[in-house]
């Protein structure tokens, strides 16, 4: 099929459809008039075009409200399996902890804390010495002040250090 073939092919097609603009309707009554190859071409578009708008349409095999009910069937299920996982885990999680909490001494995984042993204390008489410490407390020493620095000795270079400090 070449260009012209196809392009004829098309406007007929559109012809047939409606979407043809007011030109384009001249053009192809002209080639239905005049031309018998465009001619049989309009017959088997019309005669595909019979025939499939006389095709039966097939029938759902399923009602529409059955699907429905089907559809929210298996949607209510997944929510009771999400719910029965949970809980299933949760009744697992008590069991680990029941048991757990029953096992004794050495074979419970529960982490202990370091015991030390008692040491026993014998009691001994208490003495307060109030006015006579039992051991003698030494004074204070007193700090003297050193002798601060009033001025300061001349040096060398006396004009340095005088520019130094302004």
């Amino acid at each position: 099929m070449n260009n012209q073939e196809r392009d004829r092919f098309e406007l007929l097609s559109a012809f047939l459809d409606g979407e043809v603009t007011a030109t384009e309707r001249k053009q192809v009554l002209e080639w239905l008039d005049h031309d018998p190859k465009a001619q049989q071409l309009y017959s088997r578009l019309l005669k595909i075009r019979h025939g499939i708008q006389t095709l039966p349409v097939p029938k759902a095999t399923q009602a529409t409200e059955e699907i429905n009910r089907q559809v929210f069937r298996k949607i209510d299920r997944r929510h009771w399996q999400k719910i029965a996982c949970w809980g299933g885990g949760a009744i697992a999680a008590l069991f680990v902890g029941a048991v757990s909490g029953v096992l004794p001494g050495a074979y419970s995984p529960l982490p202990r804390l370091a015991q030390s042993p008692e040491v026993e204390t014998t009691a001994e008489p208490l003495m307060v010495a109030i006015n006579q410490p039992a051991v003698e407390i030494p004074k204070a020493a007193v700090s003297v002040p050193e002798k601060s620095i009033q001025s300061f000795p001349e040096s060398k270079n006396s004009r340095f250090d005088n520019q130094r400090l302004n």
